[in-house]
């Protein structure tokens, strides 16, 4: 089997889609999960089969041709801005790249957690009427961490693992681990990975499941942002609010798959 190096990126996409688990019910994705149990594993949730491991700097269908002056600019521009709203001098270009990413700036980071179920809440937390996809790394395996305090993260040439200091909420709440990559336009698919695909059909129960079991949008954004998405999502779902008067119970989660 060639490696990943050799292959192209239509034979990567190939593999992936090939290879997907599908599940079956919210004790499957259990079972699933319990075989990857220990700590040498991460996992990404995306909301389509579709988005596939790549950076977001080098998602070219959304950004145009990939350019690392532009890239580079966009960043020195982050933190000119951002400066104002956070200022620690111990602060490094590492540390600024992950904040970035956690805010939604296009880096070259993808964002990973250590938890799956936080993996599987990304997966499923918008509306779109698509499959969802998690993710799964053998990062301690195939997947090993990057020398950063001796480089920059733009002249880092290994794509590895970057675990960066616990100084923003989010990272934190969502166990947030991040791998680089120096050609932000490849899709990231290292050896031994797995991905398990989420019927669409299956999302509102598993979002519920979630719940249940603590994972929701103000546990994951644990900020005023969370507490809004939480709250829409209890009147959307009419879930967590109580009866009103005069109003049918909805079917039990114990009579769901």
């Amino acid at each position: 089997m060639r490696s990943q190096e050799d292959r192209t990126q239509e034979e990567v996409k190939e593999a992936i889609n090939t290879g997907h688990i599908q599940i079956g019910s919210w004790k499957h994705l259990h079972e699933e999960f319990e075989e990857m149990r220990d700590s040498a594993w991460i996992f990404r949730g995306v909301s389509s089969p579709t988005h596939y491991p790549i950076p977001s700097i080098g998602r070219q269908t959304v950004y145009g041709n990939y350019n690392r002056i532009r890239e580079e600019r966009l960043f020195q521009e982050f933190k000119d801005r951002a400066i104002g709203l956070i200022t620690d001098s111990r602060f490094n270009d590492w540390t600024w790249l992950a904040y970035a990413q956690h805010i939604g700036v296009p880096t070259r980071l993808l964002d990973w957690t250590t938890s799956p179920l936080i993996a599987t809440f990304f997966a499923i937390e918008s509306d779109v009427d698509e499959d969802r996809v998690v993710y799964a790394a053998q990062y301690s395996k195939f997947v090993y961490e990057v020398d950063h305090p001796r480089t920059s993260p733009f002249d880092n040439a290994e794509e590895g693992r970057f675990s960066a200091p616990m100084a923003f909420d989010r990272i934190r709440a969502q166990r947030g681990v991040f791998t680089i990559h120096p050609n932000p336009t490849s899709i990231f698919y290292p050896e031994g990975s797995r991905t398990l695909l989420i019927p669409n059909d299956l999302v509102r129960i598993f979002r519920k499941r979630l719940f249940k079991y603590g994972i929701d949008h103000w546990s994951v954004y644990p900020d005023f942002y969370g507490l809004g998405r939480q709250l829409a999502w209890h009147l959307k779902t009419k879930t967590g609010l109580g009866l009103i008067p005069g109003e049918k119970t909805s079917a039990s989660l114990a009579n769901v798959r």
